[in-house]
């Protein structure tokens, strides 16, 4: 294949990549935390009180300040379809930076991308919360992109020796600022990515002259942030309500476990092939020296993935969608090896079928996959649609106590986080209340969709 229809191509999978992932996120209705934020933020005249708004946030509920005025700022523009191009557009851009960080790719390496495309859509378990869920995107989608992208930045500048000026290493600490202050395990990692990534540059060079200005500045930028993240008051005052079944050493081992056990769930299949690519660069350099040299980054980005994700013993719950950062690292470490696997070791034309093979196939997947699940996607956001109606015509009717229906079980799919946040028969939990105060109702009831007969 040419160059220039490689590159066609490459751009041709990255648009669908976009076009995918928009409709899925256009489908997706506010959920639970929206409708909390989307009622402050409401009240805001101006972008400053935006910021006052995020203030007394950070005073008293959490740190994570860059992600939570993000979605301030999306719901502020009063238009959903603002979220949507520009998770869209995030996404297409995390895919494009795990492909940066590939190594032994070709120039517009349509395999390997489609390799990578392939494993966000079908590998990550969490990209119902993550990706198209506004607040969850926020919280991790883009700040995932922000971390991504500094690992990235800083990755490349150190690999090609580029020689940067006081601009760059000022633009550094405000990049670093920005991902160590997005969220606390996935900004641990990047501090940690730079840490090692400056230890192994002074073993190199035995010197202390090759740690460069914009690599301190990036650093320190990123310590700040996550600084600023973890003493933010409102999480102080959050843990005082959380409580945990046991305390001490047997705390840590049962979140030390949960973890393990997430890890399965989510990302077995990944972790399975990144034990396989290991080994088969391992049998086939045979050298030592040779295969720390080759699979030196791929290993990275795998300690990367541990790291981030034990990093959460630091907390009593999570949920898995706070693995997504990891589960980038983890793909980023796959997709790796299989460039090196694929382009540089194993040239013979039964694993060169099996390469092209096994992202052909996963391509088939996927697509039948994603009509499949958009359908149902699609009838959740219609029962949404009709749901929100219906209780905006009850508020104008006056009513104050509202029955509506819950969603229906059938469609639900790993493509929606609709389910877990759905309204339900108890007028008093959380998220009926949200719904009661967001229309101005006394209460919101759920009933099974079945029993339903108003419409």
């Amino acid at each position: 294949m040419s160059e220039a229809l490689r590159k066609k191509l490459f751009w041709l999978i990255a648009f669908a990549n976009f076009i995918m992932v928009f409709i899925f996120v256009y489908m997706t209705p506010y959920l639970s935390d929206d409708i909390l934020y989307m009622d402050e933020v409401v009240r805001a005249n101006n972008f400053f009180d935006l910021i006052v708004q995020e203030y007394d946030h950070y005073m008293g509920h959490s740190g994570r300040t860059v992600a939570h005025f993000l979605l301030r700022v999306f719901l502020f523009t009063g238009n959903k379809i603002v979220f949507d191009v520009a998770a869209s557009i995030v996404f297409v851009v995390i895919s494009l930076l795990i492909y940066m960080n590939v190594d032994h790719r070709k120039k517009f390496d349509v395999r390997v991308y489609s390799f990578i495309v392939v494993l966000l859509w079908l590998f990550d378990p969490t990209i119902s919360d993550s990706v198209f869920w506004e607040d969850g995107a926020c919280n991790y989608l883009f700040t995932g992109c922000i971390v991504l992208g500094f690992v990235t930045v800083f990755r490349k500048t150190i690999k090609e020796n580029l020689q940067r000026g006081i601009g760059f290493t000022v633009g550094m600490f405000f990049f670093g600022l920005a991902a160590g202050w997005c969220n606390e395990n996935t900004s641990g990692g990047a501090i940690l990515f730079a840490l090692v990534m400056m230890a192994a540059k002074w073993r190199e060079t035995k010197s202390f002259k090759s740690i460069k200005p914009w690599m301190i500045s990036g650093l320190v930028g990123a310590m700040l942030g996550f600084g600023l993240m973890i003493t933010a008051p409102g999480n102080f005052i959050r843990a005082v309500t959380r409580e945990e079944a046991h305390t001490g050493y047997v705390a840590l081992m049962a979140r030390f476990l949960k973890i393990t056990l997430n890890i399965k769930e989510g990302y077995l299949p990944l972790v399975f092939a990144f034990i396989v690519i290991v080994i088969a660069i391992a049998y086939r350099l045979g050298d030592r020296k040779e295969f720390f040299r080759t699979a030196s980054g791929i290993m990275l980005f795998g300690f990367l993935f541990l790291a981030t994700c034990y990093a959460l013993l630091g907390v009593s719950s999570t949920q898995l969608r706070a693995y997504y950062g990891a589960g980038l690292f983890l793909m980023t470490a796959v997709a790796s090896g299989y460039a090196w696997l694929a382009n540089v070791g194993y040239k013979e034309a039964v694993a060169q079928t099996i390469a092209t093979s096994l992202v052909t196939i996963l391509g088939v997947l996927l697509i039948f996959t994603y009509i499949e699940d958009g359908a149902n996607v699609a009838r959740v956001k219609r029962e949404f649609d009709e749901r929100d109606a219906y209780l905006a015509q009850m508020a104008e009717e006056g009513v104050k106590d509202v029955v509506v229906p819950m969603l229906r079980p059938d469609w639900e799919c790993r493509y929606t986080t609709a389910y877990t946040m759905d309204i339900t028969e108890d007028p008093g939990h959380w998220i009926n209340v949200a719904y009661a105060g967001h229309y101005g109702l006394d209460s919101v009831s759920g009933v099974e969709r079945e029993n339903w007969t108003e419409y």
